[in-house]
């Protein structure tokens, strides 16, 4: 078994411990512990079990929000994107739009014809 985590070890103690009270006991009375015992040690591992499973749930709710945050990182960039995109679609169908341009080199052939008065 291979060990990674600080709470596998804990655990692995816990278990090694209980198994050793539970052969001592039988082991020294030869016969089968008092039922006071049994539900003690069922207890301690229901105990166990209910807290491994608050840490796997506050795992999987860390990890959760982790992508939330990659995936709302990930849409404001693809926003981003677009809206450059957009501005630069607007721009260069400004430069092809040749009625402004008309429009344009009208207004100064004006002001020139007005200024030259």
């Amino acid at each position: 078994m291979n060990i990674k985590t600080l709470e596998q070890a804990l655990k692995l103690q816990n278990d090694l411990a209980t198994r050793l009270t539970h052969s001592l006991v039988s082991g020294t009375a030869g016969k089968v512990p008092p039922i006071e015992v049994l539900v003690k040690e069922k207890e301690q591992s229901i105990a166990r079990a209910q807290a491994e499973v608050e840490t796997a749930i506050k795992e999987r709710d860390i990890a959760v929000s982790r992508w939330d945050e990659r995936v709302a990182q990930r849409k404001a960039s693809v926003v981003k994107l677009q809206k450059e995109l957009n501005d630069l679609k607007e721009q260069l169908a400004e430069r092809k739009d040749p009625s402004k341009d008309r429009k344009a080199g009208n207004l100064k052939k004006e002001v020139r014809s007005k200024k030259s008065r």
